[in-house]
C-alpha cells in the first residue's frame, strides 16, 4: 500500500528512489576523511583543462561559428562531432582486425547524448515496454540494471568467466527463455566488452562474434540487438586492442555501439555517442526530443575540435599512464593483504578502472549489513556487490565487492585496501 504521502510520486519515480549510488555518495559525503574506492569518478588533477581551454577559445573565435556553437542544435548531434567519432572509430577497428572490412554505417546513424548513460536510457525506454527482458552478464552494470528497472523491464543474468559472457551460457538462457515462453520478450543483450564495470573482464574478439551469431540465430520472434558498451575501450594498460563487436556487423543489422568521452577525456564535457540501427534512429530521437532537443552544442564543438587537433589520443596516453599505476597499486595491495585467504579472489583486469573483488561466502558486503557498517567506521567505503546482479537468471553473490581506482591516489588505494582486508580478516 503506497504511503499517503507517496501518493504524488509516480511508482517509476519511487522505483528510482533509494538507488545505491546516491546512499554511497550521501555515506562518503557525511565523512570526507573516508577513502572512497566506491565512485566511478577520473582524476581530477588528469583533467584536460589546458587542451579544453585551447578547443573552447577556438570555436569561440571563430565569429559566426561562436554564434552557432551557443545556439540549439540537432537533435541527433552536431555533424562535425559525429562525422570525426565515425572515422576514428572506423579506423581504430580496421588497424586492430587485421582485416579490411568495407564499413556502411552512415553519419546519420551516429547518434550524440549528454554522456553515455542518457543514451543507454533512451535505448531502453525506446525499446522495452513492461516485462520486456535485457540479458546481461553477471555481474553487469548496475546503473542500467536500474534504467532497465524503472521503465518495467526485466534483467536476465548470464555466467561469465575471466573473459566475460559464456557464449554457452548464453545460449541456454535462451533456450530456457523460449522454452518459458518468454523469447518474444527478449529485446537485447547488453555487453561492456572492454575492461567490463563491474568485472573488469575483456571479451576476446572471437567471442564478441560468438554472441553477435547467437543474437542473429535467436532472432525467431524478433529482432535481438547486442548493445556494446565502449566506454572504457581506450583504457587499455596491458595486450592489444581488439575490434569492436561492430567490426563483425558493419551495417549494424543487430549491433548498437555505445560509447563516451567522460572516462577517456572529462566528464564535464558531457558527451556521450552511439552507432544506432537504421530502424530505431527515428524513434531514438522521438524519445530524446522528449528530454532537451539535443546535447547542448558548445561542449559538442569543444570535443569535435579536440578530436580534429589530435589532442583527445595524446591525453588518453597520459590517462593510461595515470591509471596503470594506480591499478598495479590496488592489485599489489590486494595481493599483499588478501592473498591466500581461502574464499577471496579477484580478477586482474588489463584496463578500465575497476577491479571486482569476491571475499569468503560467510562474508554479507550488502549495503545494509554489519560488514560494510564497519568498513564505512573504519574509513573505507566500496560498492557492494549484490547491485550487480540481474533480476533472473545466475543468482546474485552477496560476497562481492566492486572497488575503483580512478580517484583516489596509490597511497590512498594501498591504505583503503589495507583497511578493507582488516574488516576481512576480522570476520575469518
Amino acid at each position: 500500500m503506497t504511503d499517503a504521502s507517496q501518493q504524488h510520486i509516480s511508482k517509476r519515480a519511487r522505483q528510482a528512489a533509494g538507488q545505491p549510488i546516491s546512499e554511497l555518495m550521501g555515506m562518503a559525503l557525511s565523512n570526507p576523511n573516508i577513502i572512497s574506492l566506491a565512485a566511478g569518478f577520473v582524476d581530477n588533477q588528469s583533467l584536460p583543462t589546458e587542451i579544453t581551454r585551447n578547443a573552447a577559445a577556438k570555436v569561440l573565435a571563430d565569429g559566426d561559428g561562436s554564434q552557432v556553437a551557443l545556439q540549439y542544435g540537432s537533435n541527433h548531434g552536431d555533424n562535425q562531432l559525429r562525422s570525426e567519432i565515425l572515422r576514428q572509430s572506423i579506423a581504430m577497428n580496421q588497424d586492430t582486425a587485421g582485416e579490411p572490412v568495407k564499413y556502411n554505417t552512415k553519419l546519420d546513424q551516429v547518434f550524440i547524448t549528454p554522456g553515455s548513460n542518457q543514451l543507454l536510457f533512451l535505448l531502453a525506454d525506446t525499446m522495452l515496454d513492461p516485462g520486456d527482458i535485457v540479458l546481461c552478464a553477471s555481474p553487469s552494470y548496475f546503473v542500467f540494471i536500474g534504467a532497465i528497472r524503472n521503465i518495467g523491464g526485466q534483467t536476465y543474468g548470464v555466467a561469465t568467466d575471466q573473459c566475460g559472457i559464456i557464449p554457452e551460457s548464453l545460449e541456454a538462457a535462451l533456450q530456457q527463455l523460449d522454452a518459458e515462453g518468454n523469447l518474444s520478450k527478449v529485446k537485447a543483450i547488453y555487453t561492456v566488452p572492454y575492461f567490463d564495470n563491474p568485472g573488469g573482464t575483456t571479451l576476446p574478439a572471437a567471442r564478441g562474434k560468438q554472441i553477435l551469431e547467437i543474437a542473429k540465430r535467436w532472432s525467431r520472434k524478433q529482432k535481438i540487438y547486442v548493445i556494446a558498451d565502449e566506454a572504457y575501450r581506450m583504457l587499455r594498460y596491458q595486450g592489444d586492442d581488439t575490434p569492436s563487436i561492430h567490426h563483425w556487423d558493419p551495417e549494424l543489422q543487430h549491433t548498437i555501439v555505445v560509447g563516451t568521452f567522460s572516462k577517456s577525456f572529462s566528464p564535464g564535457i558531457r558527451v556521450g555517442w552511439g552507432f544506432i540501427p537504421r530502424e530505431l534512429i527515428g524513434p531514438l530521437g522521438d524519445q530524446k526530443s522528449n528530454i532537451d532537443f539535443g546535447a547542448p552544442l558548445l561542449a559538442q564543438k569543444i570535443m569535435a575540435t579536440v578530436l580534429d587537433d589530435g589532442c583527445w589520443l595524446s591525453h588518453v596516453e597520459k590517462l593510461r599512464v595515470v591509471y596503470s599505476e594506480r591499478r598495479n597499486a590496488m592489485l599489489n595491495a590486494l595481493s599483499e593483504h588478501l592473498e591466500g585467504i581461502e574464499g577471496c579472489y579477484w580478477h586482474k583486469a588489463n584496463g578500465g578502472l575497476c577491479i571486482w573483488l569476491t571475499l569468503p561466502k560467510h562474508i554479507n558486503t550488502g549495503m545494509h549489513g554489519d560488514f560494510i557498517k564497519s568498513a564505512v567506521e573504519a574509513g573505507v567505503i566500496y560498492v557492494p556487490g549484490q547491485y550487480c546482479f540481474a533480476s533472473q537468471g545466475e543468482p546474485a553473490n552477496h560476497s562481492t565487492i566492486r572497488l575503483t581506482f580512478g580517484v583516489q591516489s596509490a597511497e590512498r588505494i594501498e591504505e583503503g585496501v589495507r583497511i578493507l582486508s582488516e574488516q576481512v580478516k576480522g570476520w575469518q
